[in-house]
């Protein structure tokens, strides 16, 4: 079954084969090694198509060649530099990430969307060389990155009249002008800083390492099968960035754009019939609210980056059928776990079981195997996490049932402790989703004088409903435990999200 997988593919093939070892040999094992093999086994497939146009797997490949080739004549960039991309999903990016790959250099890739201050402080305390991001003609640019430019430390990757990402791809290279073969550095993504500051997650691109999960996904999503992805997800994410590659190594169509908008994702898909999309949750709720009749020509969609309630995976799977499935995994430990369309018909509420290769447990504060059924830590360990053969602490609590199926029960840092218990708000946020009228909903522990801790609820109501905390107390009443009920019931007409699509508790908090 893999081997056919496999040679579907075109990797397993004579051809293939020779390809991955000329690119190896003529590269060095690196990501533009990957591009080089999909430009070869694919030269008449579309590769990207952005906001700005669309170019063939050769094009693409070609085009970031050149780049790699303009970055070290003409800024010095070489091996085991940091390289920093600060940018949105778009063609420029994806070529900055394979020639600064190319290059040998320790690429980082960081959410644009955090504040000028920030952004510096993030680039002093990693020592960053090289600086790429995305210009805004309507805003001045901080002092720091003014200097950057100057200095040749610091590109943007569109630019309507000075030198950018984009231009320098586009510039060809002369043949005399051939790069070494070099090995790659790091690949390094930030935490999503939920509970702190971002902190850099790295791992060096290993073929062996990558080979576990991706044969996941062809054994389990049959990947193979479909030659269109839409990558809705951050490629500055783990999950986006995961995407990517394995689209590339796939020879897909790769569909990707700036900015998620609901009503412009709904049509991409429908316009161009896309088979795969990559997704949080919160861009699968706008899109079935907002035209779930155009998302027909999905067969697969990959939710992960953020936890996916149970009415959500329950209410896609009757309005499209068995195209969901849930991964989960953090920036640390990769993605390791998967819930398949069926488990989450039979268990909405699970994420799934470890794919192969991958090693987990739910241990107490110890460390400590406990029980099914017993909630504690959950820990990760496979040969592509950071940490690789060292047990990783995801951060979340979690418990298996005799199934050997996971079911998570939210952050370590979200538990609290009310009149002796502990209380998870994940399993009431689950509760008030099934309420008809509720559209969103977000639960934190908050201090209170006679129980120590007491939930707090912040709910969203659906557009037209008319809720009351009376009423909303009254359904809940039957529906959980004494120390589960809210100490506190908010009503709003949004939540804040952070760039990942979770719910941004800090900001609630605050």
């Amino acid at each position: 079954m893999l081997i056919r997988k496999l040679y579907r593919t075109r990797l397993l093939t004579p051809i293939g084969l020779f390809r991955i070892a000329e690119a190896v040999i003529t590269t060095g094992v690196n990501l533009m090694a990957l591009l080089r093999i999909a430009a070869h086994l694919h030269p008449d497939r579309m590769a990207i198509k952005d906001d700005h146009g669309q170019c063939s797997y050769p094009q693409l490949w070609q085009q970031a060649e050149s780049l790699a080739v303009a970055l070290q004549q003409e800024y010095g960039i070489q091996r085991r530099q940091k390289v920093a991309i600060a940018c949105r999903n778009h063609a420029a990016a994806i070529k900055a990430i394979f020639a600064a790959s190319r290059l040998g250099t320790h690429v980082f890739l960081l959410n644009p969307e955090m504040s000028t201050d920030q952004m510096q402080s993030l680039i002093e305390h990693l020592a960053i060389d090289f600086y790429i991001y995305d210009h805004s003609g309507d805003r001045p640019l901080p002092p720091w990155l003014a200097s950057a430019l100057q200095q040749g430390k610091a590109l943007p990757a569109y630019h309507a009249t000075h030198p950018s990402i984009q231009q320098l791809s586009l510039t060809p290279y002369p043949k005399t002008s051939r790069l070494k073969t070099v090995k790659t550095g790091n690949i390094v993504v930030m935490t999503g800083g939920t509970t702190g500051q971002p902190k850099p997650a790295s791992r060096k691109p290993s073929l062996f390492n990558f080979l576990p999960p991706f044969i996941a996904l062809l054994e389990q999503v049959h990947l193979d099968r479909y030659r269109s992805l839409y990558i809705a997800t951050p490629i500055y994410h783990g999950f986006g960035l995961a995407a990517l590659l394995i689209g590339i190594i796939l020879g897909a169509e790769l569909y990707v754009t700036r900015r998620f908008e609901a009503t412009q994702a709904c049509s991409l898909i429908a316009t161009h019939h896309v088979e795969v999309v990559t997704l949080v949750p919160l861009m699968l709720q706008r899109m079935l609210r907002e035209d779930g009749r155009s998302l027909s020509s999905l067969q697969c969609i990959l939710s992960g980056g953020a936890a996916l309630s149970p009415t959500l995976a329950q209410a896609t799977l009757e309005r499209l059928g068995n195209v969901l499935f849930n991964l989960y995994g953090t920036s640390e430990a990769g993605f390791c776990i998967l819930g398949s369309p069926t488990l989450l018909r039979q268990k909405p509420a699970s994420i799934g079981q470890p794919v192969w290769g991958v090693n987990a447990r739910i241990a107490d504060a110890a460390g400590q195997a406990i029980q099914p059924g017993e909630i504690g830590h959950l820990c990760i360990r496979s040969a592509w996490s950071t940490r690789q053969k060292s047990w990783i602490e995801t951060g979340d609590l979690a418990y298996c049932d005799a199934d050997s199926d996971i079911f998570l029960c939210g952050r370590v840092d979200d538990m609290i402790v009310s009149g002796g218990e502990n209380v998870y708000p994940v399993e009431l946020e689950n509760i008030l989703l099934l309420h008809p009228d509720i559209e969103a909903v977000a639960v934190f522990g908050i201090p209170d004088s006679e129980f120590g801790q007491r939930l707090k609820a912040v709910v969203v109501p659906k557009q037209g409903a008319t809720l009351s905390e009376a009423r909303l107390r009254e359904w809940l009443k039957s529906r959980v435990a004494r120390y589960q009920m809210p100490g506190a019931i908010n009503f709003r007409n949004h939540l804040p999200y952070t760039a990942l699509g979770k719910p941004d508790k800090k900001k609630l908090r605050r």
